[in-house]
């Protein structure tokens, strides 16, 4: 069951991401950017930030707003 309501949700978040750039290369785009910047993150700064499959799906997902949100929240303490 669990595994339906993530398909959907992550169907319904690709659909709004798409309605909100326009076009899928985009997005595509987008959450290569997103990796590709936590990567770099966790290879610059000196406070690791960890690289596992929620972040890399956040990341992916919401490209530079993601990183940045994952960033944030790491940064302040308050997950990851």
């Amino acid at each position: 069951m669990e595994l339906i309501i993530l398909i959907v949700l992550v169907v319904l978040v690709v659909l709004v991401l798409l309605g909100r750039q326009g076009s899928l290369s985009g997005l595509v785009i987008n959450g290569i950017v997103g990796v590709v910047l936590l990567f770099l993150t966790n290879l610059l700064l000196a406070d690791d930030l960890p690289i596992n499959l929620l972040t890399i799906i956040i990341c992916a997902l919401g490209g530079v707003v993601g990183w940045l949100i994952i960033l944030v929240l790491h940064l302040l303490g308050i997950a990851f």
